[in-house]
């Protein structure tokens, strides 16, 4: 099949990895009152869609105009869905983070509730399980060769959406490249269910490979404060492969494909989710399922499944059995490419499909977590290929 490292090392150095943590509070709502909802970035526009879980197909329910472009920009939601978070540049490079309110059907409404400008602001946000506290992390470069990260903490009110109290947590001084050394940045992963922890990750790239650590810190469900960090799993990798690692359900799932021209040598691992986590509850190589060892995988928010990219237009959905320990095939598959984007309950899947070099669509799938059937419904069609777009509920 053919082979991605390269564009996956980028990603898994490079992309914010909120999308690859569980949403526990997401998971918790009722079935009944949850409004499944895809907004698209398109220019200087968020398009709203609202996904019917019983035909499963998408009605546009909403356009905002942004004051910036979407083109560099980054959107997240409260846990329920209430209230938008949309980070961009202005047309003078001037960095803001702008908070709108959602009407029922999670569409963002203007003017927005708060706007703030953050130099040095870098996305992606994350807000713990109970809407109380926000946290950012800011960059500042330093003289020398580091560059200064500091997490932030914000008070959050849940009832308006606004941000206030910033509160230095962490502070790392990281390589900044300098001379074609290495270069690192820091991202905010997620929270555990209970939100008591937040995951962070320290990732680094060098002349033919890169590295990631990742840590977690308890957090003071009464002041946010967050403790000392404490290593989780790392990875190191310069033959030209890479690694990626997802927190879901109280498990660490490691895809990690050390060389990028040798196949049937990747594998994925699964650990439990505690500081210096070490052996694997699972070993999956292509011994045991052929997948396991030549491609890369995204977790189900269930932590049961995962959907392997086995060609550049099929995605095989594998079981993972903890008891047994082991993954396996369960015949479902999805004839296009997948790149992890789940509504947060799991019930629904979006693959994409490039209609041609200057246009996609997002593919709208049922998923049955019981017995992993899998049921094709509509389409998005996405205006531009460099229209990003983010999955969300509102309740």
């Amino acid at each position: 099949m053919p082979r991605f490292a390269f564009l996956l090392v980028i990603l898994s150095l490079s992309l914010p990895l909120t999308a690859l943590a569980e949403n526990p509070q997401a998971m918790k709502a009722p079935s009944s009152s949850v409004v499944q909802v895809v907004y698209v970035l398109d220019n200087s526009n968020i398009l709203t869609y609202d996904i019917d879980p019983q035909t499963l197909y998408a009605t546009q329910v909403g356009t905002l105009a942004t004051p910036a472009s979407t083109s560099d920009a980054y959107v997240s939601t409260s846990p329920n869905g209430r209230f938008l978070y949309f980070s961009a540049y202005d047309t003078s490079l001037n960095q803001h983070l702008w908070i709108y309110e959602t009407d029922a059907t999670g569409s963002p409404q203007n003017p927005p509730v708060q706007e703030i400008s953050p130099k040095g602001f870098f996305a992606p946000i994350e807000i713990d399980p109970t809407a109380n506290f926000l946290y950012a992390v800011y960059s500042a470069p330093a003289n020398g060769y580091n560059n200064i990260f500091t997490i932030e903490r914000y008070v959050l009110d849940p009832a308006t959406g606004k941000i206030s109290q910033a509160q230095p947590q962490a502070k790392y001084s990281l390589p900044n490249g300098a001379e074609g050394t290495e270069e690192c940045w820091v991202f905010l992963v997620g929270f555990n269910a209970g939100g008591t922890r937040l995951y962070d990750e320290e990732s680094c790239s060098y002349h033919g490979g890169g590295s990631a650590t990742y840590y977690e810190r308890a957090v003071n469900p009464q002041t946010g404060a967050l403790g000392p960090d404490t290593q989780v799993i790392g990875w190191n990798n310069s033959s030209g492969g890479g690694d990626r690692v997802q927190f879901v359900n109280n498990l660490v799932f490691d895809f990690d494909m050390p060389n990028d021209y040798q196949q049937n040598i990747d594998s994925v691992n699964i650990y439990p989710l505690q500081p210096n986590t070490g052996t694997p509850l699972v070993q999956c190589t292509g011994a045991m399922l052929q997948a396991c060892g030549n491609s890369w995988g995204w977790v189900h928010p269930s932590g049961k499944y995962i959907f392997m990219d086995i060609s550049q237009d099929s995605t095989q959905i594998d079981q993972v059995d903890i008891s047994t320990k082991t993954i396996v095939d369960t015949g479902h598959y999805i004839p296009y490419s997948f790149w992890g984007q789940f509504s947060p309950d799991g019930t629904l899947v979006y693959p994409t499909y490039n209609f041609n070099t200057t246009q996609y669509y997002i593919e709208i799938f049922g998923f049955d977590p019981a017995n992993a059937n899998i049921t094709q419904g509509g389409i998005i069609d996405v205006p531009s290929n460099l229209d990003p777009f983010f999955v969300s509920q509102r309740y």
